[in-house]
């Protein structure tokens, strides 16, 4: 099982989201000890509306208009007598300021290389006689801010994990198969998700995702516990908005020979005019690449004792579309007894007995098709967070048979392309 979705997001949206979150009243701090007998008060307001943009070097620049407020206090003790001065400053600054989004394995989002470019003018003053600096201490309060803001306002609103949880568990949830001959329970095992983002010209943020996985068939319904969570992401290139769905639907080689028993058994096989056969039991089994069907009969012949024989037909399971079921293909037959039709003078009479196991050994699973693609296309339109997703012309066809052990996997493949929809 395979997805890739190409899902885009506005920076206006994130841009949004960071000015809803984002206090009027930034930071205040009174007292600040900066020696010599200095103290400032600080208060930063914002000033304006924030603005989210991409560069071209692969960075989010964040222009954010600021009021800075606060007053420097000299307080000292000169000859014993205590001396205090304050003198207030006010600024509206711009600060620049540029990061780089991060997806952690966690599918939680980090911030990398947060700096501020600029203030819009200079932040050293001449205040009571001493030269302050005041950029190292706005700075580290706002980056900090920004960082604070980013995280759990923006960047946390694009939530990856539910995204790629919704979708996955729509088309991997445990699902109850019965194919009229078997029936079994179908869930889905998370292998790897990938994830590849970039800013566009166009100013949106692009999320590729890619998850990856097997379908796995058991007859039990699968307990929680077997339900393995998605992995931790990985960082590569991920491309395309397509579907790719693979089912495993067993049928067990007793429900098989069943069917051609209830067939088969009771009813008579013309050989010729003195010569019929009466099929007794049937059994099929695992023969390299091919499924071999044994069938014990009893020959009854006019005027002559019965004789017991076996009849060995080996085949590759194959889909027939016309019919919608799997038939044997490339057959290859042998029967067994002492002398009944065991010359090869007989080989006509023996090419009957194999086309009429041949034209009963057919074993329809097109109504198992039909309910696939009927439930596949109920399931087409997938509402996310922040997405509608639906699938584009999906097709569905036999991709494999194989014989095992204990009767046929077949492999019903289902592909689709991917349409997504911002739907904030």
């Amino acid at each position: 099982m395979s997805i890739h979705l190409g899902l885009e997001i506005p920076l206006s949206y994130l841009q949004g989201k960071i000015n809803e979150s984002l206090n009027q009243d930034l930071f205040k701090e009174e007292g600040i000890d900066l020696g010599n007998g200095l103290f400032a008060d600080v208060d930063l307001k914002k000033n304006g509306s924030l603005s989210l943009a991409a560069t071209d070097e692969g960075k989010l620049l964040v222009g954010l208009p600021v009021y800075l407020d606060g007053k420097v206090k000299l307080e000292k003790r000169i000859f014993g007598q205590k001396i205090s001065s304050a003198i207030p400053f006010q600024e509206n600054l711009s600060p620049q300021i540029s990061f780089i989004p991060q997806i952690n394995s966690d599918y939680s989002f980090g911030i990398e290389e947060l700096d501020i470019l600029s203030w819009g003018k200079s932040l050293q003053y001449d205040l009571l006689g001493f030269n302050i600096d005041f950029e190292p201490l706005v700075k580290k309060k706002m980056i900090g801010l920004m960082e604070d803001q980013l995280l759990t306002g923006s960047l946390k609103s694009v939530d990856i994990k539910s995204i790629a949880n919704n979708f996955w568990s729509t088309f991997g949830k445990p699902r109850y198969l019965d194919n009229g001959l078997s029936a079994s329970y179908l869930y889905s095992h998370p292998e790897k998700i990938a994830i590849q983002d970039e800013f566009t010209k166009d100013q949106k943020l692009m999320l590729n995702i890619g998850l990856e996985g097997e379908i796995l068939r058991q007859t039990d319904r699968p307990l929680a516990t077997q339900l393995a969570a998605l992995p931790p992401v990985t960082k590569e290139i991920v491309e395309g908005n397509d579907f790719n769905l693979t089912l495993p639907i067993y049928i067990g080689f007793e429900e098989m020979a069943a069917l051609l028993e209830e067939q088969l058994k009771d009813s008579l096989i013309k050989v010729d005019k003195q010569t019929n056969l009466l099929p007794t039991k049937f059994s099929l089994g695992h023969f390299g690449e091919r499924t071999m069907i044994t069938m014990e009969f009893i020959g009854k012949r006019v005027g002559k004792k019965d004789l017991n024989g076996t009849f060995y037909l080996a085949g590759k399971p194959v889909f027939d579309a016309q019919s919608q079921a799997v038939v044997l293909d490339d057959v290859d037959f042998k029967l067994v007894t002492k002398s009944f039709l065991a010359n090869t003078t007989n080989w006509m009479k023996r090419r009957k007995i194999l086309k009429a196991i041949q034209k009963k050994a057919i074993f329809p699973v097109g109504e198992q098709l039909e309910k696939a693609r009927a439930t596949l296309l109920k399931e087409s339109q997938v509402e996310l967070s922040l997405f509608a997703i639906s699938l584009e012309s999906p097709e569905i066809f036999i991709d494999g048979i194989y014989p095992s052990t204990t009767g046929l996997d077949i492999y019903v493949r289902a592909v689709a392309g991917v349409n997504t929809q911002w739907n904030p």
